[in-house]
């Protein structure tokens, strides 16, 4: 099934209407859809994005100082470009999501450096519904070693296919 997103809130529009309105913006859909684009798997192909042209150390590390300008030469996205660039985790999906292209968000810390920045995340709350869920996890952080709770917490948000 493709989905297509209004280009100026990021909404999903209604499925199977070429034109008409989004009910989130009022946009057009004629001149504001797009298709959902997934990004192809690695396979030997050019660099797409600036992340994939950082040199590397051998390790394949980017160092910090490369990183650092990559980080501050980073536009805020729109919330149509943060729809589009996240890769939900299939209904039937298995094991870890670490090595895989499937967006994940990990947050750890404080409460409050966990709560002023998953603010930045709130978008991800609007991309559930009838064909994904939001999958979140927010939790206080325990010690390894005593068992005892630690007072920080992680926050890990992804968005999945629902089965």
């Amino acid at each position: 099934m493709s989905m297509k997103f209004c280009d100026e809130c990021g909404a999903l529009l209604p499925a199977n209407e070429a034109s008409g309105e989004c009910d989130q913006c009022g946009a057009s859909f004629e001149r504001a859809n797009r298709e959902l684009e997934k990004p192809e798997e690695n396979t030997e192909q050019s660099p797409n994005t600036e992340l994939e042209q950082l040199p590397t150390t051998g390790s394949g590390s980017v160092k910090k100082a490369d990183a650092m300008e990559w980080l501050e030469d980073l536009d805020r996205p729109s919330a149509s470009e943060l729809r589009r660039a996240t890769i939900e985790k299939p209904s039937d999906f298995t094991g870890s999501t670490f090595p895989t292209d499937i967006s994940t968000i990990r947050l750890t810390g404080h409460a409050e450096f966990i709560e002023t920045v998953a603010g930045l995340f709130s978008w991800i709350v609007e991309m559930e519904d009838y064909s994904r869920r939001v999958e979140i996890n927010l939790k206080e952080t325990e010690d390894k070693e005593t068992g005892e709770q630690t007072g920080n917490y992680a926050l890990y948000l992804s968005v999945a296919e629902r089965g």
